[in-house]
């Protein structure tokens, strides 16, 4: 898993670990990529990793060298190291991941590449992204990309309108390796968390009730309490280590249950091992998709998991507010898969798959040898 940059000796700005080469047969000049809005560069959640993992894997396995990470916290127009290696490139991938809704500042830095001066012969690919409410100032910027891929067919039709012509979508790039094999013994409730804070102490309290009477594990999606900005000032990034440091010893006394794991595989270790997922995170659903794990969510910060149960043919019965938390309601519920559903997911998994394939190959330049 990637460490921070301080921990590896290098500029926390920029990653420059150099892509291997896939076995494509193409070892001259392979085309350079920089991949912006990195969301694993301090391994802090596990669904970024994954999807890193598979955006990274599906452009070198076609002969392309990963050139340069750029996180997206950092505000790249004003950071030389980043330049260099916008400059330096052949292609731009932007992760839109769940960045671009609602004109959000850090997601104007994104976008603003478009239009950069170092940007002005590159080929700019906008992928796996969520599009919601955003700019119309954004029309010029989204038309002068080149490869445009949603994660879901609700922003696929807001980008399409924007950019003038037909957007593809499929699913979240952590569900594009198929499923998982249902082989593991299940027991027991996994309760997840939350990118709200009021959600996720919902979701803490439920579980501590329901403890009670059903084994229960609190697992989040991520190694920590949160993830640190390391473009901030140092003594601001020293008191906020501080500030949730105290934060997560406070929910580990109040909630017994709360186990932060150490990795992508440990997590999804967990989520194939449990009869029932309750989670507030869109990763968290991607994943029990991948691993076949019935589940009930709540509704995060975009229409990202409402799009996700659209595309993936889901009983709308599996989202639910935090009021209807309630251990009676909900282990009697039977929460298993219908046949529908099965069936729905396999297709919405081998869409995902086919998908991705046919995007790494239009932004490779070639036929992938898979």
């Amino acid at each position: 898993m990637p460490t921070s940059a301080d921990q590896a000796g290098a500029s926390p700005l920029v990653s420059q670990r150099e892509g291997t080469l896939g076995g494509s047969g193409h070892s001259d000049s392979p085309k350079k990529i920089v991949i912006m809005n990195h969301t694993n560069m301090l391994g802090h959640h596990f669904g970024c990793a994954r999807v890193m993992r598979l955006l990274e894997d599906g452009l070198t396995d076609r002969g392309c060298q990963i050139s340069g990470r750029l996180d997206g916290k950092l505000d790249w127009r004003n950071d030389n190291a980043a330049l260099a290696k916008l400059e330096d490139c052949d292609t731009i991938v932007i992760n839109g991941e769940g960045t671009l809704h609602h004109g959000r500042k850090k997601a104007g830095w994104l976008m603003s590449v478009a239009a950069h001066e170092v940007t002005r012969d590159k080929e700019i690919a906008l992928v796996n992204a969520l599009f919601q409410a955003n700019p119309d100032s954004w029309i010029p910027l989204v038309q002068r990309m080149k490869h445009l891929y949603c994660r879901d067919s609700r922003s696929a039709t807001e980008l399409s309108r924007m950019a003038g012509t037909e957007v593809t979508s499929f699913g979240d790039l952590s569900t594009s390796a198929g499923p998982l094999p249902d082989t593991l013994p299940r027991s027991g409730v996994v309760v997840g968390d939350s990118v709200k804070g009021k959600v996720r102490n919902s979701l803490y309290s439920f579980a501590k009730e329901l403890s009670r009477t059903t084994p229960t594990q609190i697992a989040p999606i991520t190694i920590s309490f949160r993830e640190l900005n390391p473009y901030k000032p140092l003594l601001s990034r020293f008191i906020s280590r501080k500030v949730n440091a105290l934060r997560q010893r406070r929910h580990e006394k109040a909630f017994p249950l709360l186990q932060y794991l150490d990795s992508e595989e440990d997590y999804i270790r967990v989520v194939r091992q449990c009869r029932l997922h309750v989670t507030g995170r869109f990763h968290g659903v991607c994943l029990s998709l991948v691993t076949g794990t019935p589940f009930v969510c709540i509704s995060s910060n975009s229409w990202k998991i409402e799009a996700l149960f659209e595309d993936a043919g889901l009983d709308f019965r599996r989202v639910i507010d935090t009021s209807e938390l309630k251990p009676d309601a909900i282990i009697n519920e039977d929460w298993t898969f219908s046949d529908t559903e099965r069936k729905n997911i396999s297709s919405f998994l081998d869409r995902s798959s086919a998908g991705a394939n046919r995007m790494f190959d239009a932004i490779s330049g070639h036929p992938s040898i898979l």
